[in-house]
């Protein structure tokens, strides 16, 4: 009988692009632990990393509006969202240099854009939603961000 070494040093449950950026990040830090990740799907990423799912994906706080609520006197607290959409960033660059380094391979496997729009209904959210898109109008992080209460315009968004 064949005895095999399972000792393993880090678990990661799920193969997404969260378990597999921290495993990339723990083996650069620490390449001699022994990192196993399970996965309970026939492939990697089909789950909550996958793009049209919004659980586990990087994601840039673009059209998630519970990241900017509104305070007791009417405004808007944008810090929230504009840090996430920079740690998002800080991901993205981190992706590149490791395909530079050629740690990762066939980035358009994993990055993949996609258009974003928040839709809400009732005045009072229509408000708000503009309120939102005045208030991160001037980050160069939401630079091209469009506001639209024109039905035709809406009617043609993604």
């Amino acid at each position: 009988m064949r005895s095999h070494d399972t000792t393993t040093d880090i678990i990661l449950i799920g193969a997404g692009i969260v378990s597999a950026t921290l495993a990339t990040l723990l083996n650069k830090l620490a390449p001699e632990w022994r990192i196993t990740i399970f996965e309970k799907l026939d492939s990697a990423g089909q789950e909550s990393s996958n793009e049209w799912n919004n659980a586990g994906t990087g994601h840039a706080a673009l059209c998630e509006l519970n990241y900017t609520p509104e305070q007791p006197d009417g405004s808007l607290k944008t810090g929230r969202g504009v840090e996430i959409n920079a740690q998002f960033q800080i991901s993205r660059q981190l992706w590149a240099h490791l395909v530079d380094q050629g740690d990762l391979q066939n980035p358009e496997e994993f990055i993949r854009p996609l258009p974003h729009i928040s839709f809400v209904y009732g005045q009072d959210h229509v408000n708000f939603l503009k309120k939102r898109f005045e208030a991160l109008d001037g980050h160069p992080q939401f630079q091209g961000m469009e506001f639209s209460e024109d039905p035709e315009q809406i009617r043609q968004a993604p």
